[in-house]
C-alpha cells in the first residue's frame, strides 16, 4: 500500500469519501463511503496526520483537480476554490469502484464503518437505514463469496484483536446467517437474526475491545456490565427507535440458556434465533484471539458450541457445523502427509475440506503453495493445528484464485 496525504479540508460533515482514511501506519481510521456526522469526532479525525492509499483515490484526486482546474479558467475567487468538490464520477464508474478494492479489504472497510456507527446508536434518524445498509453490504459479499468471506473473517479472528467487537459481530452475522439458511427459516426471522448478530454487544462495544486487546484486570463494575449487556443492548435499540420485536427479543436473550432443555420445536421463532446466536456467538469467540490466550481450535470450539446435552451435535449444533465446517477456511490443518495447511473452501462433508499447504513435511515453508483435496487419503485432515504453531504468513490472494 502506498500512501499519500490527505488534504484535511477536504473532509466535511455528512460528505462520504469514496476511499478509506487511514493514519500514517496504514491503520484504517474511516471506511470508504463511511459520512462524519458529528462534529467533535469531525475535529477528532481533522487533528490527526491524514492518508489515503494512492491507488485507492487517484481517480477522486484527478476529478479534484480537474474541478479546481475549471474555477482556476473562471477566475473563480480563491474561497470558492478551496471549496472544491471533485467533478461528478459517472455511474459506470462508479459501479466498477466497488471492485478495486481486494475482497478482504471490502470486509476491513465494512468492519470499520459498523465500529464508527455502533459508537453512537440514534444519534440522527438514519441511524437504521446505515445500519441496514451495512447489514445488506454483509449479505451481499458473503452471499458472493461464502468460503472467502470465512476465510478472511475466521483468519483475522485469530491473529488480531483490531477492532475486535464489530469483528466479532460480522463473524457472527455470516456464520448465524448461514446456519439459519440451512435450518430453513424463514426470511424476516434471518433478517431480524441478523441486525441482532450485528447489534448485540452494543452497550459493551468499548470494554469487549478493551478486554480483547490489553486484558485489564476484571473488575466487579466490569463483570456487571457484562452480565447486564443483553438487556441493556436491547434497551438501547429501542432508545434509537427499533420497533422490530424479533430483532429486540434476540438480542435480549442471545446469552439466556434457561430453556436448554426444550427442544426447538417448542420455543417461538425470536427464542430459536436466540439460541442459535448464543451458539454462534461462543463458537466464534472460541475461534477468536485475545490479549491473555490463544484461539481454541475450530474442533475445541465446536466441541463447546455444537453438541446437544446427549453429547452429539444437536439440530442448530449440525446445521453450524455444516455451515463452516469442521476445519473452516481461515483455520490451520496437519495433513496425512506431514504437510501443513491452511484451509481455503469447504469441502463435500464438514471434515472433507479444500486445503492450501503451507509447510512440507519436513518443517521446511513451501515456496508456492500446494492444493490439496482432504478425500484423497494422502491428504487427508489428521488434526487442527493451533494459529501460533503456524509461522508462514499465507499469500491470502493468491490462495483465494487456487479454489
Amino acid at each position: 500500500m502506498n500512501l499519500v496525504p490527505f488534504s484535511k479540508q477536504y473532509l466535511r460533515l455528512n460528505e462520504a469519501l469514496p476511499f478509506g482514511l487511514r493514519d500514517a501506519a496504514g491503520r484504517l481510521l474511516l471506511a470508504a463511503g463511511s459520512r462524519v456526522d458529528r462534529a467533535d469526532v469531525l475535529e477528532e479525525l481533522q487533528s490527526a496526520e491524514l492518508y489515503a492509499d494512492e491507488g485507492e483515490s487517484s481517480d477522486w484526486r484527478r476529478r479534484l483537480g480537474g474541478a479546481i482546474d475549471a474555477m482556476l479558467l473562471r477566475n473563480a475567487p480563491l474561497g470558492r476554490i478551496a471549496d472544491a468538490r471533485p467533478q461528478p464520477m459517472d455511474d459506470d464508474r462508479a459501479a466498477a469502484r466497488q471492485f478495486t478494492l481486494r475482497f478482504g479489504e471490502q470486509w476491513d472497510e465494512l468492519c470499520a464503518g459498523l465500529d464508527g456507527l455502533l459508537r453512537d446508536p440514534g444519534a440522527d434518524r438514519s441511524w437504521q437505514q446505515r445500519l441496514q445498509a451495512r447489514c445488506d453490504a454483509a449479505r451481499t459479499l458473503s452471499e458472493r463469496r461464502l468460503d472467502d468471506s470465512l476465510y478472511h473473517l475466521i483468519y483475522g479472528a485469530g491473529h488480531s484483536t483490531e477492532s475486535y467487537s464489530s469483528h466479532h459481530a460480522l463473524l457472527c452475522f455470516i456464520v448465524a446467517r448461514e446456519t439459519a439458511r440451512l435450518l430453513e427459516w424463514d426470511a424476516d426471522l434471518i433478517g431480524s437474526l441478523e441486525r441482532a448478530a450485528l447489534t448485540m454487544n452494543l452497550s459493551i462495544r468499548r470494554l469487549q475491545d478493551m478486554l480483547a486487546a490489553h486484558a485489564p484486570t476484571m473488575t466487579a463494575a466490569m463483570r456487571a456490565e457484562l452480565d447486564q449487556h443483553p438487556a441493556k443492548s436491547a434497551q438501547m435499540l429501542a432508545n434509537a427507535g427499533v420497533t422490530d420485536l424479533a430483532w429486540l427479543e434476540i438480542v435480549q436473550l442471545h446469552h439466556d440458556d434457561s430453556r436448554k432443555a426444550m427442544p426447538l420445536s417448542a420455543l417461538s421463532g425470536p427464542q430459536q434465533a436466540a439460541r442459535l446466536l448464543r451458539r454462534v456467538d461462543i463458537f466464534t469467540a472460541k475461534l477468536s484471539r485475545r490479549a491473555t490466550r490463544v484461539p481454541s481450535t475450530p474442533v475445541q470450539a465446536a466441541r463447546e458450541a455444537c453438541i446437544g446435552a446427549d453429547g452429539v451435535p444437536d439440530e442448530i449444533g449440525g446445521a453450524l457445523l455444516k455451515a463452516v465446517g469442521l476445519y473452516p477456511p481461515g483455520s490451520f490443518v496437519a495433513l496425512a502427509n506431514g504437510e501443513i495447511g491452511i484451509v481455503i473452501g469447504r469441502g463435500r462433508r464438514a471434515n472433507l475440506p479444500l486445503v492450501a499447504a503451507l509447510v512440507a513435511a519436513s518443517g521446511a515453508p513451501m515456496g508456492t503453495p500446494a492444493l490439496r483435496d482432504t478425500l484423497d487419503k494422502r491428504y487427508a485432515v489428521k488434526s487442527a493445528v493451533s494459529v501460533d504453531k503456524v509461522k508462514v504468513i499465507p499469500p491470502h490472494d493468491r490462495l483465494m484464485m487456487m479454489r
